[in-house]
């Protein structure tokens, strides 16, 4: 896949939304976290169909805008937040629907390498609100310390924290209910 700049018109100048070469930049700076976000997003909506969609558009938009990212701060929270924010707008749009989720479903969609312990745990945090959810993955699975997380979320560091131990105790509950 070839990712082409895309100029457009602003007053009278004209402004090139990616310099030549950032194509390229980007894709190198995508290939490592991509595996990592795509779980992310499936994760945060709770394995829904819509994945997809929202990896997508995080995809379009990361590149649309990568010419403001600024070089010196982490591309992988950069493009984390730009998910976050639409994972949260998806919630929004979405809160007059009603979601029927297939337990089943979730253990196909596990890695099959996983452990048992750890695909209930996935189980047991699907379970979880949307926001615990999502601070629940960036942290274990997708391993962000928490200043990332709040640079992530927007969220304080005593919320990141609260959310945190929040989400381990109900799925630490979960886990004994299942027991």
């Amino acid at each position: 896949m070839t990712l082409h700049p895309v100029s457009r018109a602003r007053g009278s100048r004209v402004e090139q939304t990616q310099p030549n070469g950032a194509a390229e930049r980007f894709l190198q700076e995508l290939e490592p976290v991509k595996k990592h976000l795509y779980n992310f997003i499936l994760k945060s909506l709770n394995f829904s169909q819509e994945t997809d969609d929202i990896y997508q558009e995080t995809l379009l938009k990361a590149f649309r805008y990568f010419h403001s990212f600024d070089p010196d701060r982490s591309f992988k929270t950069w493009l984390f937040t730009i998910a976050h924010n639409l994972v949260k707008d998806y919630f929004r749009s979405s809160r007059s629907l009603v979601f029927m989720e297939d337990v089943d479903g979730f253990a196909v969609q596990v890695d099959v390498s996983i452990s048992n312990d750890v695909r209930d745990i996935y189980r047991a945090a699907a379970a979880l609100t949307p926001r615990h959810r999502e601070v629940f993955f960036l942290f274990y699975y997708n391993e962000f310390k928490i200043p990332e997380i709040v640079d992530i979320t927007g969220l304080t560091t005593v919320n990141v924290k609260f959310i945190l131990h929040r989400a381990r105790k109900a799925v630490k509950e979960m886990m004994e209910a299942q027991k």
